[in-house]
């Protein structure tokens, strides 16, 4: 073997030394990643397992970036919308997102630094203690590193429990944790910049934290498997400045989970829970009659027709909905020459006393200025026990008065499951077969939509924890306008293809039977 020369020496040398170099720099660096892995864990928000950065995952991204002052994340198990609440959460106490490059137009967060914030939980005990904590100062007995970087941190404090309530940063910001279980007037004495709910906020808890969002114009987040509080539902998602996010737990695929993992906890599931579980869809509207039905059923009257009334030759059908107590609600049901429904039009007796002369008086001019048809311009139905007579008057029944007032009106069926039948048909939307609905409901009928959303199965929730699937009979509530609509339907209403010169004469001739019988 030739003996190298001096220089070839003294260069092998160096190269030995400039890789032994390289390789302490080696090992600081990944000593320094690890570091920051574990004291600035948020920079690494959303780690997959096969060690990637990938960020968040779209759902996560999106509610981050959103610009309204209500956020609410709809999710499933283990679909990280804890995750990305508490982050969100961090970000605000510190004035900007360490995941995004400085450069990022939503790398800084618009809220005043030192910021005051609340993050609430469902019981101290499990959510704030066992979920919500780790999340934000880590679990160190699982090597789990927490959202607020190490050396931001500067004191917390601890309620009796030994829980921790208050977490303060060394920007002066803070964090105050509460949690549901706790009396409604403690969440009423403090103001905040922002306010954050891990799962479904009862409402009155809820209405006392906005109020000390008021002063500070703080915002407010909820990250929920919407299992409870269906109030969210009807009130939140109806505020102007909101913004719903969904999240599926096959968003966070490979972000801690895996599809064997997702697959063992759906199998565990009935399909109302998965629903909820897993989909992120409120658990009290898992059992609805009429799944089907959504934004494509809903349309525009101005862009139907452009009077914004149906033509005069479109037959009209209408359904009075009668009840002794409780206001009487009228819909109604245009046809079109091609046989598709449209339904046009809703009101409720607004006389404190629900007595049937102002009601009356009221559908007149309802019809008049909707329609621009007078009072023979339609095809009545009415509730089938509205002919039951009223011994405390004489005998006369409620179909008797509506009548003595020109409402002649027929019977409707109370055939309910078939009229389900007919309404769940003409909903059916599948374009890649071809299948486009036969119903649609004006937008502006807010009674209408409500109901159809919260027309569910009866007892559907006790049957879905019992394992059972079956569903027989609605609940008995949401469906005034909705049995009219039935009772339209089982009337078969057609378009009657008649001369100009005939279409009074049709309008008015009220047709006897009905189509589908029995009860």
């Amino acid at each position: 073997m030739a003996i190298a020369t001096e220089d070839e020496a003294r260069t092998r040398l160096s190269e030995l030394k400039e890789i032994q170099a390289a390789k302490r720099r080696l090992d600081e660096l990944k000593a320094e990643l690890e570091w920051r892995k574990k004291n600035w864990a948020i920079r690494y928000y959303a780690i997959k397992q096969d060690g990637t950065t990938k960020g968040p995952h779209k759902g996560q991204n999106a509610f981050h970036r959103s610009k309204a002052r209500i956020r609410e994340v709809d999710g499933g198990n283990r679909s990280g919308k804890s995750t990305a609440l508490c982050n969100e959460v961090v970000a605000h106490a510190l004035g900007y997102r360490p995941w995004l490059k400085e450069d990022d137009p939503d790398y800084k967060v618009n809220v005043r630094i030192p910021s005051k914030g609340l993050l609430v939980g469902e019981s101290f005990g499990e959510q704030v203690k066992k979920v919500l904590i780790p999340k934000l100062l880590g679990d160190a007995e699982n090597g789990v590193p927490g959202a607020i970087p190490t050396q931001e941190l500067l004191r917390t404090k601890c309620n009796p429990q030994g829980v921790i309530t208050e977490i303060v940063l060394k920007n002066g910001s803070n964090i105050h944790l509460q949690s549901y279980d706790q009396a409604v007037p403690l969440f009423e004495s403090s103001d905040h910049d922002y306010a954050a709910f891990d799962e479904p906020p009862p409402r009155p808890i809820w209405v006392a934290i906005q109020r000390g969002l008021t002063d500070r114009r703080g915002r407010s987040w909820l990250a929920m498997t919407p299992l409870s509080e269906p109030w969210i539902y009807d009130e939140i998602r109806t505020l102007p400045d909101m913004e719903l996010f969904n999240f599926d737990i096959q968003d966070n695929l490979g972000y801690g989970l895996t599809q064997e993992g997702i697959d063992n906890f759906s199998a565990s599931l009935t399909d109302d829970e998965k629903e909820a579980r897993l989909r992120g869809r409120f658990y009290h509207l898992s059992g609805l009659v009429y799944k089907a039905y959504g934004a494509v059923h809903r349309v525009s009257r101005a862009k139907i027709w452009p009077k914004g009334m149906p033509p005069a030759h479109w037959p009209i059908w209408m359904h009075v909905d009668t009840h002794p107590r409780t206001p009487h609600h009228a819909v109604y049901m245009a046809v079109s020459p091609d046989s598709r429904k449209f339904i046009c039009g809703e009101l409720k007796n607004g006389d404190p006393n629900n007595r049937i002369d102002p009601f009356c008086e009221a559908l007149k001019v309802y019809e008049k200025t909707v329609f621009n048809r007078d009072i023979e311009g339609f095809i009545r139905l009415m509730e089938p026990g509205a002919q039951t007579p009223n011994p405390v008057q004489d005998g006369i029944s409620i179909w008797d008065a509506f009548a003595g007032k020109g409402f002649l009106c027929k019977p409707g069926s109370k055939n309910r499951d078939a009229g389900i039948l007919l309404m769940q048909d003409a909903l059916k939307h599948d374009p890649e077969a071809g299948v486009y609905p036969m119903i649609y409901v004006m937008d502006d009928l807010p009674g209408v939509d409500r109901e159809l959303t919260h027309y569910v199965w009866e007892e559907w929730a006790q049957k879905a924890a019992q394992g059972r699937t079956e569903k027989q009979v609605p609940r008995d509530a949401n469906d005034h306008y909705v049995e009219g609509i039935h009772r339209i339907l089982l009337d078969s209403p057609y378009y009657d293809d008649v001369s100009r010169e005939d279409e009074q004469e049709a309008a008015s001739t009220i047709r006897s039977g009905n189509s589908v019988a029995g009860y």
